[in-house]
C-alpha cells in the first residue's frame, strides 16, 4: 500500500466513523482558547458514499465537503483491504449547482466521479451526543437526502454508483472537554 493510498484510507476512516449521523467536530482548541466555554460553530456540506461494480473494475467513493473544513474525495478500487487507492482535499466544491464532479489520481491514472446530486424530501432533524478524544462532542442540525446518479471513470471502464448514504448537513457541533 502506498503511503498516501495508507494515508487517504486512514483519514476517511476517521471521517466515516464520525459521519453514522454526524459529521465530525473541528480542530482541538489552542492553550489560549482552551479556557473559553465551548461555542457551537456551524458546518454545512454533503456526504456521498458510494459502491459499484462493472466491467471487472470494483469502486467505492466517498465525496465529502464542509465548508469549515475543506472538501475531500476518496476513490478505492478493487478490495479495499489491497489499499488501491487514493484521496484529495481541496478547498474547491465538488457539487455545483446539482452537478457532481470530483477526482484523484490512483496509480497515475485520474478517477473520476460525475453526475448530479439534488436535495429532496424533507429537512430531518438531528441530534448527537458522542464522547471521542477527550470530548463530549454534541451536533445538532438538520439532514437532507440528495438524490444521485453518478459514475465512476477510471482506465477508459465507467462504472454506475449506488450512493447511501448521500446527503446535505446543516449542523451546529460543540466539542467539550471531558475532564
Amino acid at each position: 500500500m502506498n503511503k498516501q493510498t495508507s494515508r487517504g484510507l486512514a483519514g476517511a476512516g476517521a471521517f466515516v466513523t464520525g459521519l453514522t449521523g454526524a459529521v465530525l467536530a473541528g480542530a482541538v482548541s489552542t492553550s489560549a482558547h482552551a479556557a473559553a466555554a465551548p461555542e457551537w460553530k456551524s458546518e454545512r456540506g454533503i456526504v456521498i458514499e458510494c459502491t459499484g461494480t462493472a466491467q471487472h473494475l470494483q469502486v467505492y467513493t466517498s465525496v465529502y465537503e464542509n465548508h469549515r473544513f475543506g472538501n475531500t474525495v476518496q476513490v478505492v478500487l478493487g478490495d479495499p483491504d489491497d489499499g488501491n487507492g487514493a484521496s484529495r482535499n481541496t478547498d474547491d466544491k465538488f457539487l455545483v449547482d446539482g452537478v457532481v464532479k470530483a477526482s484523484v489520481r490512483v496509480d497515475g491514472k485520474r478517477a473520476t466521479i460525475r453526475g448530479t446530486a439534488d436535495r429532496y424530501g424533507a429537512r430531518k432533524k438531528v441530534y448527537e451526543e458522542r464522547e471521542d478524544a477527550g470530548y463530549l462532542i454534541k451536533t445538532r442540525g438538520f439532514h437532507r437526502l440528495l438524490h444521485t446518479d453518478l459514475v465512476a471513470t477510471y482506465a477508459a471502464k465507467t462504472v454506475p454508483l449506488s450512493c447511501d448514504p448521500a446527503f446535505y448537513y446543516d449542523l451546529e457541533v460543540k466539542k467539550i472537554p471531558i475532564t
